[in-house]
């Protein structure tokens, strides 16, 4: 299967920006998938860097956008600016980067543009990266119109670094956790915070270095290859959430 790795594609164009602004990328409120297709429908938006350049006059002629949505849309495109270094990578959809690889991609550098500089047998030394995962990054960082996007994002004033990560001790300190299936009442990405706020580190995939798997509804393959893994213990949600007041 062929598959085009220029960001600028206007084939992918709308379903990339959906995704940059979408709540566990930028977390641009205001700016949903409707949004997105309106605005690109009428020509007022084309790709990523766009959503920073946006004429608020021409959308506030657009029926149903009065002053207070419009400014409510303005200043969560600037906090967006402000954002962490995962969130970026994640937003920049790359093929196999999901939300944890993302945050190890983040603490693996201080500028993203440091990545330019990074081969593939580097990029399989950090935690939890493979073989396709690395080559997917590594195409991704050597592709001109990425680096020219990521370039005029940096002069817009999105955020390209990385904060200093401080070492959290907590209940959870020297474990790794995996999240997978549905959980009854949590959010994957707060209980993945929860375990970072505790100390314990998250891993993308179940291997041999993962501790604790915790379940819920529509598990999936992650469960079968736990069960192999004699070392890995299996939770529940209710059992996470005891872990974390002991």
């Amino acid at each position: 299967m062929w598959r085009c790795v220029n960001i600028n594609c206007p084939a992918q164009a709308v379903e990339r920006i959906i995704h940059f602004v979408s709540k566990d990328a930028m977390d641009i409120r205001s700016f949903g998938e409707a949004n997105v297709r309106k605005f690109f429908d009428l020509g007022l938006l084309k790709n990523v860097p766009g959503i920073y350049t946006l004429d608020f006059e021409a959308i506030a002629a657009i029926e149903g956008f009065g002053k207070k949505s419009i400014d409510n849309l303005v200043s969560a495109i600037e906090k967006s600016k402000l954002q962490p270094l995962q969130r970026l990578i994640f937003g920049l959809g790359i093929r196999y980067v999901g939300e944890t690889t993302a945050k190890t991609l983040a603490n693996a550098v201080q500028y993203i543009f440091d990545f330019e500089k990074f081969t593939v047998e580097d990029l399989q030394n950090l935690q939890d990266v493979g073989t396709k995962v690395a080559d997917s990054i590594y195409h991704f960082f050597h592709n001109d119109d990425n680096i020219r996007m990521l370039k005029n994002l940096e002069a817009l004033g999105v955020n390209m670094r990385s904060a200093k990560k401080e070492v959290v001790y907590g209940n959870l300190s020297g474990q790794t956790f995996l999240f997978t299936g549905t959980l009854p009442t949590l959010k994957r990405s707060d209980a993945e915070n929860m375990v970072e706020e505790q100390g314990g580190e998250l891993l993308a995939n179940v291997n041999s270095k993962l501790n604790f798997l915790v379940v819920g509804k529509d598990a999936g393959s992650k469960l079968d290859k736990a069960k192999k893994i004699k070392t890995i213990k299996i939770l529940d949600e209710e059992e996470f959430l005891k872990m974390l007041q002991r």
